[in-house]
């Protein structure tokens, strides 16, 4: 029994960058923005083979070297005493391109030739030494040291000039990058449209810049623009608006600490043309704070700047514009002076938002959009958890924790990974935290490999299938109650409470409403699925086992329960008619609703 091992690699970011680091992920490339540190990425060439790199932001064939332009002389036309040969210099320079990966290299070495075109026979040729990867060759031509101007491909290393007409609005690439030093690194980045988009620098918090499209790693720029050319702008409002995030829907969202803006190509959804400045509007006048959004279907999750609340970004159409809602409206006492510090989404298979308060509380959101479904629930574990992020791994949506608990009197930290939810046999369930799972061909009543719980004695497990509490681990080891016999499937860890409290029945009848009158519930129905061995009552205080057990063989585990049960409660008037319900053992517990019989004034 054990944990799997972790893989390292070192990072340039320490712990305390962390909170500050803002990502995009794109196949096994993860880009990384930092406001201290240069644009990077994280790659991963094999499951153990990652490796952080610079983002150099040029294009990945190399110019070719070599040019050299001549002229060929054959007609100087000066017959008849007429001097009608004007020669005129022409520069070129060459650049290399790689069609399988669409990528243009920057321009070569500029050679001038001095003739007169525009007499026949004449013609200028250009050479120049292959450039590895390249399938062919852009030629570009400036008459009379005017701007470069293409004239034509090839894919030979040369290329002749019988006075071509250099076309001006298709120039070759130049070098261009925004973040070359300190106080010029991006903090935040995205993917829009084939393009990286980065933002907010120290110089320009409100600053936004792109990549040219199709190519992530490539900043160059051509003179005159063209539309695939990188880009630079800024969000322009009545106040200062740092671009704390950016986030990609149908469109790309700017999330400054003011408002939220809405960026296209033309104010109409066109697309990003670096030949004109891009549409930016103002949509919603909450900002957000520097934690990572979440994109869930075609929402936008995120956290303002200002109060402890969390908000939405979706589509209205009664405004025909972006709209934001409160979805804490009602649990605002778990955010009452605490924020978000790490939050992921598992769509699969509960449709859940996983957030980690600043105080180290799991608070879980679950948000079913075409349902209308959505509410708030704490999860405590013993420990407090520091960060959390999700997978998607066999069909499921897998969370991963990373939490601190106190171990026999040391501070330590686990990556924890939650169970599965689905499982056939209750012997493979875990509903247990920082556990092990263990399974062997014959029977034993000792079991090892529990050293990262070393020195407590309240763990608790699930042994071929029946809930046991109140284990020790002494030297990693774990050894059964006497009497209890072997076991070949066995699941060990810290054990965790669940409480359910309903809302108060509130009732409209003919003597008037429930509310601020004494009542009492006498019976309620618990309807479930898949669960054993939970307490139910009126309040925490009233509790009583829900009876499951019915024909199962003797030293057999319960059987789930499955349907409706009748559960009778205390005989006590309270002001309020809820039903309280509670679990202690390792075992699952699914609730699908509650019915009660509530008996007003008596």
């Amino acid at each position: 029994m054990g944990g799997a091992r972790i893989y390292k690699v070192g990072s340039p970011y320490n712990g305390v960058e962390l909170a500050e680091l803002d990502f995009e992920q794109t196949a096994d490339t993860m880009y990384l923005a930092h406001i201290d540190h240069a644009p990077a990425k994280l790659v991963r060439a094999g499951h153990t083979d990652w490796s952080f790199r610079t983002v150099a932001f040029a294009p990945t064939v190399d110019a070719p070297a070599g040019c050299y332009a001549w002229p060929t002389v054959a007609n100087t036309d000066s017959s008849n005493g007429n001097a009608a040969y004007f020669p005129q210099p022409a520069s070129y320079c060459v650049t290399a391109v790689n069609d399988d990966t669409g990528m243009e290299s920057r321009a070569s070495t500029a050679s001038t030739a001095t003739n007169d075109l525009t007499l026949k026979r004449n013609f200028n040729t250009i050479t120049w030494t292959a450039a590895p990867g390249a399938t062919r060759y852009n030629v570009y031509k400036a008459d009379n040291s005017q701007f470069f101007g293409y004239i034509g491909t090839t894919e030979t290393t040369n290329f002749r000039d019988d006075n071509i007409a250099p076309a001006l609005d298709r120039a070759p690439p130049q070098a261009a990058n925004p973040f070359s030093g300190p106080n010029d690194y991006p903090s935040t980045v995205t993917l829009f449209e084939q393009r990286a988009v980065w933002a907010r620098t120290r110089n320009v918090p409100h600053g936004i810049w792109t990549t040219r499209s199709g190519q992530l790693e490539n900043m160059d720029r051509s003179r005159p623009l063209r539309a695939d050319d990188s880009m630079a702008f800024t969000i322009v409002a009545g106040r200062v608006n740092s671009v704390n995030q950016l986030v990609t829907t149908t469109s790309l969202l700017a999330l400054t600490s003011d408002s939220v803006f809405h960026i296209d190509g033309d104010g109409s959804g066109g697309v990003l043309d670096a030949t004109r400045a891009p549409a930016t509007r103002r949509q919603i006048g909450r900002g957000s704070s520097r934690i990572s959004p979440l994109v869930i279907d075609n929402v936008v999750f995120y956290q303002p700047s200002v109060g402890r609340t969390v908000r939405t970004i979706g589509y209205d159409f009664t405004i025909d514009g972006l709209k934001s809602n409160d979805v804490s409206i009602f649990s605002p006492h778990f955010f009452d002076g605490m924020s978000i510090v790490s939050w992921c989404y598992a769509q699969e298979p509960r449709s859940v938002i996983w957030a980690v308060r600043e105080d180290g509380k799991l608070v879980c959101f679950t948000w079913e959009q075409e349902q209308n479904v959505w509410g708030w629930t704490l999860c405590e574990t013993d420990g407090k958890v520091l960060s959390v992020c999700c997978i998607s791994e066999e069909g499921e949506d897998r969370v991963y924790l990373v939490v601190e608990r106190d171990i026999a009197g040391t501070t330590r930290r686990f990556v924890e990974r939650m169970a599965r939810h689905a499982w056939s046999d209750i012997a493979d369930a875990c509903y247990l935290d920082c556990a092990v799972k263990g399974r062997f061909d014959e029977p034993r009543t000792s079991f090892t490999g529990l050293w990262h719980l070393e020195g407590r004695t309240d763990i608790a497990g699930l042994v071929d299938g029946v809930a046991i509490s109140g284990l020790t681990v002494t030297n990693g080891t774990i050894t059964l109650p006497a009497g209890m016999g072997g076991a070949t499937q066995v699941t060990f860890g810290i054990p965790y409470q669940v409480d359910v409290e309903t809302l108060p029945l509130r009732l409209s009848t003919t003597t008037g409403s429930s509310v601020g009158r004494i009542c009492q519930a006498s019976q309620a129905v618990l309807t479930l699925a898949d669960t054993r061995q939970i307490e139910a009552g009126i309040d925490a205080d009233h509790l009583f086992p829900v009876k499951s057990r019915k024909d199962e063989a003797w030293n057999a585990p319960d059987a789930l329960m499955n349907g409706e049960y009748l559960v009778n409660l205390d005989n006590r008037a309270r002001d309020d008619c809820a039903i309280w319900m509670r679990q202690t053992a390792p075992l699952p517990f699914t609730l699908l609703g509650v019915a009660i019989d509530p008996v007003l004034g008596g």
